[in-house]
């Protein structure tokens, strides 16, 4: 079966890239430049974060499942004139080599990760490729109330090119804590003709703040630094994502 990153590399930036509501690309590329040292961003996707970080002068590499993903990058990155260092490789199987000062995980890329145990063994497997400070950057997006239904329902119509994206989903709260999430996206011209259609398919395990922090001790972690929506401001109530910063 297809990977579902695969089939929407060419829509990821209206689809995906659009639908981060906070500025975590302004948070990530400050901490990286304090943190200082080289970056890795695993999951790093078409370059919504990474290509930011390279413009900002740092020295960043990334590392992603989707050679589809990685073909959008590195044209992307041409057209900016900017020098994109990526490998296609899995986070089940990582094949990197080198040391880095911060290693991030972004956009909630942990909740593919549907093993508990599994995911902490991968996290632990990153301490090998950190310098003596370095640091891992774990974020998740905090877990609503899901319910289950049947109907494919339309999440968005966005202006796409010349034309539109529209995306409907359908949710499947499985008994195990993780969700089922099937998305069936129509591509349509200026004409509001259907140019292209396809669905993708994946489950995603939701993690609490709880859990998060269960998963980083048994990895060998300490918790530095909780951070709530990309903002060193106090907490607010309710928050949309949590962000650990990781020290071995």
């Amino acid at each position: 079966m297809t990977w579902s990153y695969d089939a929407i590399a060419e829509v990821y930036a209206t689809d995906m890239g659009q639908s981060m509501a906070f500025d975590d690309i302004g948070w990530y590329r400050g901490f990286c430049a304090q943190q200082r040292g080289a970056v890795l961003e695993l999951g790093c996707g078409t370059g919504r974060i990474l290509l930011e970080l390279l413009a900002a002068g740092l020295d960043v590499s990334g590392a992603d499942r989707s050679l589809p993903m990685l073909r959008r990058l590195r044209a992307d990155a041409a057209a900016r004139g900017l020098d994109a260092r990526v490998l296609q490789t899995d986070l089940h199987a990582l094949a990197l080599r080198g040391r880095f000062a911060t290693i991030l995980l972004p956009y909630s890329l942990i909740t593919y990760l549907t093993d508990v145990h599994v995911a902490a063994e991968i996290l632990a497997g990153l301490q090998p490729l950190l310098v003596a400070q370095g640091c891992v950057v774990l974020d998740a997006f905090v877990p609503q109330p899901v319910e289950s239904f049947s109907d494919f329902r339309l999440d968005y119509r966005r202006p796409h090119g010349d034309g539109l994206l529209e995306r409907h989903k359908r949710i499947t709260a499985n008994t195990d804590g993780t969700n089922r999430i099937q998305r069936w996206y129509r591509v349509l011209g200026g004409d509001s003709q259907l140019r292209e259609e396809f669905r993708t398919d994946e489950t995603i395990r939701p993690y609490a703040r709880t859990q998060l922090l269960a998963l980083a001790a048994e990895a060998g972690y300490r918790v530095e630094r909780e951070v709530h929506d990309y903002s060193d401001a106090a907490a607010g109530a309710p928050t949309r994502f949590l962000t650990l910063v990781l020290r071995r």
